[in-house]
């Protein structure tokens, strides 16, 4: 894998032109969604990567491969102190990425003070009240300086590659909408940042809007702009003026439930000036059955299910426009579903990247016998667990099940587990 690299106002891979689109996973350092606060399963993580790469995803911003701060499972837990652990699932995820042939745009820090952390965790560090003093105490910055330079030396245990050595990321981002950061503080840190690595880009960006008095800062490569709703003819606008500066503009996030998308969309892709777009957010199965749940009201679970299905579909055939791939046809669910609880005829079963339905069957003969359609082709739902509407409390049952695509192909059947009688 080689690095992308900015040539004036584009990216270029190879000295070809490289566009792209794809998700925000910003939990796959770090995760709040399944048993509080905690680091996700590898399950997840790689589930998550492979429904990312099955919708054309190139490229995926993740929050908490860097912005990580302030709590137990953090990789900076208090100041100057880091988690071992917490860094080998960062390690994890960044060698899973680039073994997909994907690549990481990492924010360093967090404007917000979320469950990962964010700049308020550096002052208060320091016993400051005031979150933008991040910005104007020396003592502040020189900490978080620290940190990057810890993080960008790190050698991943996976891989054995340090981080600003790895291809697999594509840029450090400076944080996630630091909407009020002084011009002399972003050249500050890119700068700190070019010092250590010179091999990756350095993006900056905030909410809505383009963050014009820092088009001048020779060290910054990439201007991020955000968008709810996804907004087609601003987006149109901030590219050409952030081109005309002679940086690189992506679309970090945009809702995609919102507003005319398709319009967004086509714009994104007939637009040289947009080199990425990444939609907010993505979220693969959960470790027992069905989906892992998050209510911001953006979340994707893909194929996706009812009306919104369609345009989760628009994300998938945008993503393969914006890197001039062919649209590929669906192939079979490579994964293999496993049933992860039976109790009194109630199925549970984990999913798997790539399928919209499902089909269970049943034996009363054991595994050589033969095997009856419980439900055939059900519709990927979000409940759980699936009841066999025909079960019998006094006989030995075997279940299996399989995944199928969107199109109809079918993958292998999961192992048969058998449920005693009850």
């Amino acid at each position: 894998m080689d690095f992308v690299v900015r040539q004036g106002c584009q990216l270029t891979l190879n000295g070809e032109p490289f566009r792209f689109a794809g998700p925000n996973i910003y939990w796959l350092g770090l995760d709040e969604n399944v048993d509080g606060v905690n680091w996700p399963t590898p399950f997840r993580v790689t589930n998550a990567l492979d429904t990312a790469r099955a919708m054309g995803a190139t490229v995926i911003r993740s929050h908490t491969l860097g912005a990580s701060h302030g709590c137990a499972e953090a990789i900076m837990p208090l100041l100057g102190e880091y988690n071992e652990e917490a860094l080998r699932r960062v390690d994890y995820a960044i060698k899973e990425t680039g073994d997909r042939g994907m690549r990481l745009i990492i924010p360093l820090v967090c404007n917000w003070q979320y469950y990962h952390g964010g700049r308020s965790a550096f002052t208060g560090w320091r016993g400051l009240t005031d979150a933008d003093a991040f910005y104007s105490s020396a003592v502040v910055i020189q900490d978080f300086k620290d940190y990057i330079s810890f993080l960008l030396n790190r050698v991943n245990t996976y891989t054995g590659i340090a981080y600003k050595a790895d291809p697999a990321i594509l840029a450090w981002e400076l944080g996630n909408e630091l909407n009020h950061a002084p011009s002399s503080w972003v050249q500050e840190i890119c700068r700190h940042i070019k010092v250590i690595d010179s091999q990756h880009l350095v993006a900056h960006g905030k909410q809505f809007e383009v963050d014009r008095d820092k088009l001048e800062i020779a060290e910054l490569d990439i201007m991020d702009v955000h968008y709810y709703p996804a907004d087609a003819a601003a987006l149109k606008q901030d590219a050409g003026e952030v081109s005309r500066a002679g940086k690189v503009f992506i679309a970090g996030e945009f809702g995609w439930p919102a507003g005319d998308l398709g319009a967004f969309l086509q714009t994104a892709e007939d637009t040289p000036e947009v080199a990425g777009t990444l939609f907010w957010s993505l979220f693969g199965h959960h470790d027992a059955s069905g989906y892992v749940q998050h209510y911001d009201g953006f979340s994707v679970h893909y194929p996706g299910t009812g009306e919104v299905m369609e345009r989760i579909q628009l994300l998938r055939e945008h993503a393969y426009a914006m890197s001039t791939a062919d649209l590929p046809g669906e192939t079979a669910p490579a994964s293999v579903p496993v049933i992860t609880c039976i109790h009194e005829g109630e199925i549970t079963f984990r999913g798997v990247a790539g399928a919209a339905y499902y089909t269970l069957e049943k034996s009363v003969d054991g595994p050589e016998g033969i095997w009856s359609i419980v439900y055939d082709r059900r519709a990927c739902d979000y409940n759980g667990p699936w009841i066999d509407p025909g079960r019998v409390k006094t006989l030995q049952t075997c279940y299996r099940v399989k995944a199928v695509s969107l199109s109809g192909l079918e993958g292998e059947y999961s192992a048969p587990k058998i449920s005693e009688p009850f």
